[in-house]
């Protein structure tokens, strides 16, 4: 374990009712983590990963450009900025935070492509910061979100069931790598409810 990294005990009961056990105490190092129906934990983060994102696309798919920034009042977001800030989250926790990388957005250019700034993602934005959000290129967005995703899935496959219980940053006691996961999965899944749902109001108010 290197420099900076602590441990805390990994427990995920949201997953122990689906079958999918997190092991119990003292299990021996480097055994998967396997449910009932021969599921890892990681291969169950995987499909839920995998899930998502077929709903999302099934979301987004047939978006058009005037409903991407529509907003329901002046206090929602729109359909535009869901999006960014889930997938920024996503490139945040799993790049940034825990294996302390420079995100993808900046990295790969991103940012200078939509002419946003490389460190923000939306947390704490304002009302007015929302309501000032530029409309941007879906597609292009879809991509980077493609290459987040994709980099996601192949850190996930280099996580040993120790590693789940790693602590990869001091400031934040409380988030465990096995944490990290499940959080993200927990806001793409109501996010990607959010666009779904927001959709349905454009649609059924025209």
């Amino acid at each position: 374990m290197g420099a900076g990294v602590r441990r805390v005990q990994f427990n995920i009961p949201q997953i122990r009712r689906l079958g999918v056990s997190c092991g119990p105490a003292g299990i021996p190092p480097g055994t998967p983590l396997r449910g009932v129906d021969g599921m890892t934990l990681n291969e169950f983060l995987e499909d839920a990963f995998n899930v998502e994102h077929e709903y999302l696309m099934d979301a987004l798919g047939d978006l058009k450009p005037d409903e991407l920034m529509w907003r329901a009042g002046p206090e929602a977001n729109p359909i535009g900025w869901i999006l960014w800030h889930m997938t920024r989250i996503e490139d945040m926790w799993f790049q940034f935070f825990i294996q302390r990388q420079t995100e993808i957005w900046a990295r790969d250019g991103w940012d200078e492509k939509f002419g946003l700034p490389a460190r923000d993602n939306g947390f704490e934005h304002t009302p007015e910061q929302v309501a000032d959000f530029p409309a941007y290129d879906l597609s292009e967005m879809i991509k980077y979100g493609e290459v987040v995703r994709a980099a996601t899935l192949s850190y996930l496959k280099t996580v040993t069931p120790e590693q789940m219980d790693e602590v990869p940053r001091d400031a934040r006691p409380e988030m465990s790598i096995g944490r990290i996961f499940r959080q993200v999965v927990g806001e793409l899944y109501q996010h990607q409810g959010h666009i779904a749902y927001i959709k349905g109001l454009i649609r059924d108010a025209k």
